[in-house]
């Protein structure tokens, strides 16, 4: 942008524990700051992420914002720190935004798991829901301009809350810059998981719609059917993973075979996906799916579920079954094992795929959406930088 304007980051998702938005707020923020050397931004972050703060830009501020998500203390400590922050323009990363701040801003939106599929206090309470859709339906409907990370969230918008179509801009997630694998990775990761079997793979936040379950039984029937030694890796925070799926592990009669290793440290990532036999993503419902395409950056196999956002991001790099029929990902399973040709074709089309996606599009995309609101709110802003990846 050619004018110092004064924009707002709301990057209290900047700590690695909240997953998926943490991977957006890092990515995009990163490389906003190679892109943009001349706009002020304030960045907001939760204190105890101040200190992995890695970006020295002088236009780049990081103001400790300590503010729990979807509290009240939220609605109202960091509306008037916006305020006093005499912004241009703020972009909060999630549907976070307090109701009565009135500046102009933009807002992302990742999918509407909250409604389709509510968990913890959200689901606890009525009044707490009121109030949790009030805020979303407010942050999407008042927003200058929506950032939907994928055509089907795009879509759900629209048809769920009648989010006019014409105020949605679809700019994709990115990926890193692929690793190198470290010398001895295959051993690193045998070591980690204690195990020498081969393994399926599933890493992500255990919440009741990621489809464990169905994973679950489906590596039951696999078990009984090829006897093979195979085992299953369930890796990812499972702090919200409901009773349900803590009872299918206690009832599985194959528990021995599966681990359950958490939160995998990101260095280790890489090689855990290059090893495994496949990568499955069993999801009843995704707003994008990251994880799939880092399983195939580094050459993993993938199954995936037929629905939501995951055919839109996997395309025809991954192998699909029905969503919930533990009997056809059995079969999906199956035919992955020691089938090269299958599994020569799946890497060859996801080399193609995963270029679709990269952080610096995805920047100089959203550096055009700010534009466009600039220029709305009268204030002449040009990008410097960069192609829109997608303008709906």
């Amino acid at each position: 942008m050619t004018q110092q304007f004064r924009i707002g980051i709301d990057a209290r998702f900047w700590g690695r524990e909240h997953g998926g938005f943490s991977t957006y707020t890092r990515g995009l923020l990163h490389q906003l700051a190679l892109q943009d050397k001349e706009t002020i931004y304030r960045v907001f972050l939760r204190p105890q992420d101040v200190g992995e703060w890695d970006i020295r830009q002088a236009n780049f501020q990081a103001i400790p914002a300590d503010f729990t998500h979807y509290t009240l203390q939220e609605q109202l400590g960091f509306l008037k720190l916006l305020q006093s922050e005499q912004l241009d323009l703020v972009h909060f990363l999630n549907f976070n935004a307090p109701i009565l701040y009135r500046g102009p801003f933009v807002t992302t939106l990742h999918d509407l798991t909250v409604l389709h599929t509510p968990v913890g206090r959200v689901q606890s309470s009525w009044l707490r829901r009121q109030a949790f859709l009030l805020v979303l339906k407010r942050a999407l409907l008042k927003a200058e301009r929506v950032i939907a990370i994928s055509e089907f969230s795009a879509k759900d918008a629209e048809r769920t809350l009648g989010l006019a179509p014409t105020k949605i801009d679809v700019i994709y997630e990115g990926l890193p810059e692929r690793q190198e694998l470290p010398f001895g990775s295959r051993a690193m990761v045998q070591e980690y998981l204690g195990t020498r079997d081969p393994y399926f793979l599933f890493v992500s936040q255990w919440r009741p719609h990621k489809g464990i379950i169905t994973l679950i039984k489906a590596f039951t029937q696999f078990k009984a059917v090829t006897g093979l030694p195979h085992r299953l890796v369930l890796a990812g925070a499972q702090k919200v993973s409901g009773p349900e799926v803590e009872a299918a592990l206690r009832q599985c009669p194959v528990a021995e075979a599966i681990l359950t290793p958490g939160f995998v440290p990101d260095e280790l990532l890489p090689s855990l996906f290059h090893s495994a036999t496949a990568f499955v993503m069993p999801s009843e419902y995704e707003g994008f799916g990251l994880p799939v395409l880092e399983a195939m950056r580094y050459n993993a196999p993938v199954i995936v579920a037929d629905n939501s956002a995951l055919p839109e991001v996997a395309g025809a790099a991954a192998l699909y079954f029905p969503t919930g029929d533990e009997a056809g990902l059995c079969v999906r399973m199956q035919e992955i094992i020691d089938n090269s040709q299958l599994i020569a074709q799946l890497q060859a089309n996801a080399v193609m795929q995963v270029e679709r996606f990269s952080w610096q599009r995805c920047a100089a995309s959203t550096l055009q959406v700010y534009a466009h609101v600039l220029e709305k709110q009268g204030r002449s802003a040009t990008v410097s930088s960069g192609p829109r990846w997608r303008n709906r």
